[in-house]
């Protein structure tokens, strides 16, 4: 059984410049190898090792000069000639210099939104899956929810549960970005066109009408499918509208790891109930921003900071989401914003 698609506010497959740079460890595995951990734990005592060496040749400098029979025994020795020399200038080339560069254990670039898709894909292999996402119409989620989603409505899967948290933008109240464009008067006879920018309520209209509902409408119709193809699987599905306009998007994988990729800013040109809009669109598809197009942080990693990352990205998202509990929208753009199989 395939699942249908709801209409695209950008082309789903557009593909982004060439660039790599991928660095993904899938939800299911147990964290770092033995094989990393060990080279984590030779870098950390590295530094410590030529410290201890080169404090140990400046000692010995200092014997030498001051003990007579201790400077005429290295000396005897040849320590202190041309080998020894060279041994230190090779401990101190390695001190101060890498051969290759290191990356960053826990932190996922990926040029290429196919590269998030197949985190998604990972992150349903889990037995209990659960996604967290905050937007504007969940369009970019829909794109990557749609193929583990028809995996689960074609195939017996071992997954027990599946948990979606869901932010929207509530797109009913004025807004500044995505908002519409007011050409500024006379600006066209200079030969170099202004703008003021300002609420669009027919842009509003527009992405209720086209993207919020119509996908919350073909997510609820992919979970249909996917319970009556795994019936045993509990499922829940809910949607809180924020009054907070996203600057990003942000995806949670199984609360170990979060994406985040920002939203773009475009000016653009719109047909909406047989009238031509000047709109400045909040692009959920952005172009790239350097080569990284989706950066990721991963709560299993062993460098503190990338972990704290994580943290702040998960709570900040969890904060929000028990804050709208209570704080919901007057006249909300989903009125139904729960699915889930116990209500079935």
């Amino acid at each position: 059984m395939h699942l249908t698609r709801a209409g695209h506010h950008h082309p789903p497959h557009t593909t982004a410049r060439t660039g790599v740079c991928v660095s993904f460890r899938s939800p299911g595995d147990n964290g770092p190898n033995r094989l990393e951990l060990l080279r984590t734990t030779l870098s950390g005592w590295k530094p410590r090792i030529v410290r201890w060496l080169l404090g140990l040749v400046a000692l010995l400098g200092v014997a030498a000069e001051v003990i007579d029979p201790l400077g005429d025994a290295l000396k005897g020795q040849q320590l202190l000639g041309g080998s020894f020399a060279a041994l230190m200038a090779l401990i101190l080339f390695d001190a101060i210099g890498e051969s290759e560069p290191k990356e960053v254990s826990g932190v996922h670039v990926f040029a290429k939104e196919d590269e998030l898709h197949a985190a998604f894909r990972e992150a349903f292999t889990s037995r209990v899956v659960r996604i967290d996402f905050s937007g504007f119409t969940m369009q970019t989620l829909l794109a990557a929810l749609r193929a583990p989603l028809e995996t689960m409505a074609d195939n017996e899967v071992h997954t027990v549960e599946l948990k979606l948290y869901i932010i929207i933008a509530h797109t009913n109240l004025p807004m500044g970005l995505p908002g519409g464009l007011a050409e500024v008067p006379g600006s066209s006879e200079s030969g170099h066109r202004m703008y003021y920018f300002r609420d669009g309520p027919e842009n509003r209209e527009r992405m209720r009408d086209r993207f919020t509902t119509e996908n919350w409408n073909t997510l609820r119709e992919w979970l249909e499918a996917v319970h009556r193809r795994n019936p045993r699987i509990i499922i829940s599905c809910e949607i809180r509208e924020s009054p907070q306009i996203p600057e990003r998007k942000l995806y949670i994988l199984n609360q170990e790891t979060v994406f985040s990729t920002p939203y773009g800013i475009k000016h653009r040109e719109i047909e909406w109930k047989e009238k031509t809009h000047q709109i400045l669109d909040a692009e959920g598809y952005a172009p790239l921003y350097g080569r990284a197009r989706y950066v990721g942080w991963d709560l299993r990693s062993t460098a503190l900071s990338t972990r704290q990352i994580a943290e702040h990205h998960m709570e900040c998202h969890r904060n929000l989401w028990e804050k709208l509990a209570d704080i919901k929208p007057e006249y909300p753009v989903i009125t139904d914003p729960l699915w889930a199989t116990s209500h079935r």
